[in-house]
């Protein structure tokens, strides 16, 4: 997770948890729908990380996220761009390929969604 000064963490239950935290749930069909709710990349990718799970829930979250973030840059990339984007991802898959275990699954997920909010941070609409 990244610390900005926007979503400062707070220690909650022993766990550090950004302010969002509060409006997680346990319900993942609830969390889903907030991430796809979401009106930009940015907000998505808050919500994502301030809810994530450590699971393999966050799998399917997580590619919500890198979609709604694709749309705002993907095709305003240049091929040279584009390559290395996807070097970015597949290094995120490499990472933890040989990892076994759900919480795993979670980190592939957040450093892919990660990426692509990155690359939407520099190349994409606001």
């Amino acid at each position: 997770m990244r610390l900005t000064k926007a979503a400062p963490m707070r220690l909650i239950f022993g766990l550090w948890a950004f302010p969002a935290f509060a409006e997680c749930g346990f319900d993942l069909a609830a969390e889903e729908a907030r991430v796809a709710a979401a009106k930009s990349c940015g907000e998505a990718h808050e919500i994502y990380e301030g809810c994530l799970w450590g699971s393999t829930a966050d799998v399917q979250r997580g590619a919500m996220v890198r979609k709604l973030c694709e749309k705002g840059f993907l095709d305003k990339l240049s091929s040279g761009q584009k390559k290395r984007y996807g070097r970015r991802i597949a290094a995120c898959e490499k990472k933890y390929r040989n990892e076994d275990g759900s919480m795993c699954r979670s980190m592939e997920a957040a450093c892919a969604a990660g990426a692509a909010y990155d690359y939407w941070k520099k190349y994409g609409v606001k």
